[in-house]
């Protein structure tokens, strides 16, 4: 039944502005982008297109950035790369190098992680098997288990043999998220069970997602305070670590398409207007050093009094961000308004540019000035989409475009889907050196 409740609902959304994004963001990109065209165009040359193209020095840049201020923020404080964001070997190796340990959620994952020389593991996720909590177990000396129910805790006790544990607990009463971990009031009852078995209870791990600012963090560590003041003096005692998850967002805000704007949807649904191909929108995100002292000043006083102990935090999209660049070709102009690249959208695995904005960068005829254009991949469907602008001089046969910033949520679900994977390339910074390192994903494949 339609009331004038949902009349009131409808008038809020067609209210609502979400906010432009500012142009000086995307000149910001664009500009980066132009200043690599020659080591861009020096990879085609190497080593042909389309290309995954490995920036480890803006890797690296993000990944310092969250370590030198999370650290400054709580002191004791450990990093876990969630491999979830980005599984690729050479990114895991360079992590792995400069300090960070690996958060992983299966069992492959966790033989990708010691294969690149991880020496601090935490192994999270729902339902682990029997056969992935053994691997686990043979590598205790670098791995923690981050416990995900009381089955999990009774198939380590079938094992049989010591390694340390966390346990996580349920955040949100959203149906699909209830699937993780255990209820608050079930944590000491957990830590009970653990101290009656092989393994040594240290810790506690909880997660949220696309976090654009601290406001959810915060609440949820406000909880968690309130659950371990409840538990046993002995019980506090053994918490060594709080891992309080991820989810953390790049600083840049969450770039989207005007149509995906909840009232763009409904103003186009009702008007039957598409959205200017120039409109791009965006989601604003608080800057990192704000939003870990906001963590931190939570932490300190709801925390800290019942349980002295260090901080786990598992970032992923913050520092994968910038990590990848895909390289195209355009092959092929089909309409003034299309043009057909090389790359398809299986390298990244799902639909994200009908919904996310990312420039595309015509690096063959470099200009700032962006232009309506359909730019499409070469599979077998109209869902794949790279976008529906580019930035340049010009389009034709033959131009290198680059898609920046894809090192999140993109390669870790590539796929193999009517055309093959393509290679990688890593650009080091030191030289404009380009090694392919292809084998190092083949080994894991």
């Amino acid at each position: 039944m339609y009331t004038y409740e949902h009349d009131e609902a409808v008038r809020k959304l067609l209210n609502k502005r979400t906010p432009v994004l500012p142009d000086k963001m995307i000149k910001k990109c664009v500009r980066k982008v132009h200043k690599m065209s020659d080591i861009f165009h020096e990879a085609r040359e190497k080593f042909g297109s389309p290309l995954y193209f490995l920036d480890i020095p803006s890797l690296n840049e993000r990944a310092e950035r969250f370590l030198s201020v999370f650290s400054e923020a709580f002191g004791d404080f450990s990093p876990f790369f969630a491999m979830k964001s980005c599984n690729h070997p050479y990114i895991i190796q360079t992590l792995a190098g400069m300090g960070f340990g690996i958060d992983v959620s299966s069992g492959r994952e966790l033989e990708t992680a010691i294969s690149c020389g991880a020496e601090k593991i935490v192994f999270s996720g729902p339902a682990k098997t029997m056969t992935e909590l053994e691997l686990a177990v043979r590598h205790s000396d670098r791995v923690t288990i981050l416990c995900d129910s009381f089955t999990e805790l009774n198939k380590l006790t079938v094992i049989g043999k010591p390694i340390r544990v966390g346990v996580r607990l349920t955040t949100e009463n959203n149906p699909l998220w209830r699937k993780f971990g255990i209820q608050h009031d079930e944590l000491e009852q957990f830590i009970n069970m653990a101290e009656n078995s092989c393994v040594t209870f240290c810790g506690i791990q909880f997660h949220s997602s696309w976090n654009l600012n601290p406001d959810n963090h915060v609440e949820l560590i406000r909880n968690l305070g309130k659950t371990i003041q409840k538990l046993p003096k002995d019980h506090k005692k053994r918490i060594e670590f709080i891992d309080i998850g991820g989810g953390y967002w790049p600083e840049e805000g969450e770039w989207i398409l005007a149509d995906t704007a909840e009232e763009m949807k409904l103003n186009k649904q009702l008007l039957n207007q598409p959205c200017d191909p120039l409109d791009h929108r965006y989601l604003p995100a608080t800057d990192i050093s704000t939003y870990a002292d906001a963590l931190s000043a939570a932490f300190n006083e709801h925390i800290l009094p019942y349980a002295g102990c260090r901080v786990f935090a598992e970032p992923g999209r913050f520092v994968a961000h910038g990590a990848i660049h895909m390289l195209l070709t355009v092959e092929d102009i089909k309409q003034p308004d299309i043009a057909i690249t090389d790359g398809a959208t299986n390298m990244l695995g799902w639909e994200r540019y009908e919904m996310d904005y990312f420039p595309v960068i015509n690096v063959s005829q470099i200009s700032e000035t962006e232009y309506p254009m359909m730019v499409l991949g070469s599979l077998c469907t109209p869902h794949d989409v790279w976008g529906y602008a580019y930035h340049g001089g010009g389009m034709s046969i033959g131009d290198l475009l680059i898609i920046p910033d894809q090192g999140a949520y993109t390669y870790s679900l590539r796929q193999n889907f009517i055309k093959e994977i393509p290679e990688s390339v890593v650009f080091s910074g030191i030289n404009h050196e380009l090694v392919n390192c292809t084998f190092l994903t083949q080994s894991q494949d």
